[in-house]
């Protein structure tokens, strides 16, 4: 029974993803205060029972943070399914807060810079979205399937998208999806790890440096003035 449940689970979330609603989206940049919006998160996070879903090892050390760690892989699907796989494990009655943290690219943000996400679009098929909606003061990140950069897309797509969405990532949606659906609380901070203009000369120390700042914040409870 408890496999079934498990491929139903999956497969409700794998039609979730890949759905494509025909609408037309336009989202305006965020224009707040990432610094007080993120103090704001942490705030709420105090005393509670924090669970961290991290896409890449790189991006954060378990042994370096106060909450568990749960370790899912890069893209939408591998978070979900990590995510279906961890939700059989909880103990009955227990009431858990998931916090996604990892890197995004942002053409907004200077790189190393930490944002609190509220607003989660589901990027793939031909470019059009839904969107799952969070509480508080925050930015818009478009959850695609494949890196935002030149080198991946044309250059006239990066600026048209980057002039509507704030941050760019590849699993930020797949988490709110699954939340959603077993309503658990849900907090979403990405740190700036490029400017989308394909300039990414040395990815694991730029996670490195990401890894840093998100030890630093967790265990301090307060983010300080964005990153120049």
């Amino acid at each position: 029974m408890r496999n079934v449940k498990k491929m139903l689970a999956l497969l409700f979330g794998v039609l979730l993803l890949i759905s494509c609603k025909n609408h037309n989206v336009h989202v305006m940049p965020a224009n707040c205060d990432t610094t007080a919006a993120v103090n704001q998160v942490l705030e709420e996070l105090k005393g509670r029972n924090v669970v961290l879903f991290v896409a890449d090892q790189d991006e954060i050390s378990p042994a370096e943070v106060p909450f568990p760690v749960v370790f899912t892989g890069m893209g939408k699907m591998r978070m979900f399914s990590g995510l279906v796989k961890w939700h059989e494990t909880l103990p009955e009655g227990s009431h858990p807060v998931v916090l996604n943290i990892g890197s995004a690219g942002s053409a907004k943000y200077p790189i190393g810079t930490i944002v609190n996400c509220t607003r989660i679009f589901n990027g793939g098929c031909e470019l059009v979205h839904d969107c799952i909606e969070l509480p508080g003061d925050g930015a818009s990140v478009f959850s695609g399937d494949y890196f935002m950069s030149t080198q991946t897309f044309s250059p006239e797509q990066v600026k048209e998208l980057s002039q509507q969405y704030d941050l760019f990532d590849m699993e930020a949606y797949a988490v709110a999806r699954f939340c959603q659906m077993y309503d658990i609380p849900f907090y979403c901070l990405k740190a700036v790890s490029d400017n989308l203009d394909g300039n990414l000369k040395d990815w694991r120390s730029i996670l490195a440096d990401i890894r840093v700042r998100f030890t630093e914040l967790l265990w301090t409870g307060k983010a300080e003035d964005s990153a120049e």
